[in-house]
């Protein structure tokens, strides 16, 4: 897959009511490696992994043409693409629900889970931001390029600059007497705008962070893909968030799953890990 097949990959997103845009199929097409099935000439479905250098592979866009489904063009395009990623460390992807019964006879093991919560445009009054949050300043990017890597499992600093790019009004950064204490990124969607990564110390700082997103933009939409915590899910709640649906995080051959999951309260989406 290249560039050229960023239509394909688009049209098979709106088939598929996902929220990338040509940017993200762009930015990923260059952090990565991506396969397509082609039926007369025409794509009928891609997959792909986000490759974060030797220590860890993320598995994204894996899409079939409403017309060509359950043929196993998805499960063959998973399997070709994880014979690509021999050399890296941890392999892994976020599944739904039913997508996790097909993985699992892949060899993908349940490494816990997510859900994706949404706030509707116009969704009830948000809170009065915080006063010490600010635009991260080049030290505190450097300082998120150092702490991030331990949080993900894997440097994505690439990635988390070209969303600082593409959306600089939603990216804070909360920094005390002892460093840094919390960061958030966000992007643009086709049909929501995305939060994450939000990463802090604690769920106070995490929620000043998110308010900070939110308050950027708020008449939009906003999507994030949160922790399965129940304290942290409630106070999305309060912030005007609703379940729409669970994500399971599965690593191949049932290691480890990555990263630090305590100060992980939004994920990068699972399209990036």
């Amino acid at each position: 897959m290249g560039p050229r097949d960023v239509e394909d990959g688009l049209r098979l997103c709106r088939a598929a009511s996902w929220n990338q845009r040509a940017e993200d199929w762009q930015a990923m097409l260059a952090h990565g490696l991506f396969r397509v099935a082609v039926r007369d000439g025409r794509v009928v479905g891609s997959a792909g992994a986000l490759v974060y250098g030797r220590r860890l592979a993320w598995v994204a866009m894996v899409l079939v043409d409403p017309t060509e489904r359950r043929q196993g063009i998805g499960t063959a395009l998973v399997e070709d693409v994880v014979s690509r990623l021999g050399h890296v460390e941890v392999v892994g992807l976020d599944a739904t629900p039913a997508g996790a019964t097909v993985y699992a006879p892949l060899g993908f093991a349940d490494r816990g889970g997510l859900v994706r919560m949404e706030r509707s445009a116009g969704a009830g009054a948000l809170p009065a931001a915080a006063g010490d949050l600010r635009g991260p300043t080049t030290a505190d990017l450097d300082a998120i390029a150092r702490r991030d890597p331990g949080v993900f499992g894997a440097d994505r600093t690439s990635l988390l600059r070209w969303a600082l790019d593409q959306a600089p009004e939603y990216t804070w950064a909360r920094v005390g007497p002892q460093g840094l204490r919390g960061y958030v990124f966000g992007r643009h969607g086709h049909r929501t705008e995305q939060v994450g990564p939000l990463v802090a110390e604690d769920e106070d700082t995490a929620a000043a962070l998110l308010a900070a997103v939110l308050a950027a933009s708020p008449s939009s939409p906003f999507t994030l893909d949160a922790p399965d915590r129940a304290p942290w899910l409630d106070r999305l709640r309060g912030l005007g968030f609703e379940v729409q649906r669970p994500f399971r995080r599965m690593i191949l051959g049932g290691g480890a799953r990555p990263g630090d999951t305590a100060v992980t309260y939004a994920v990068f989406g699972p399209e990036l890990g």
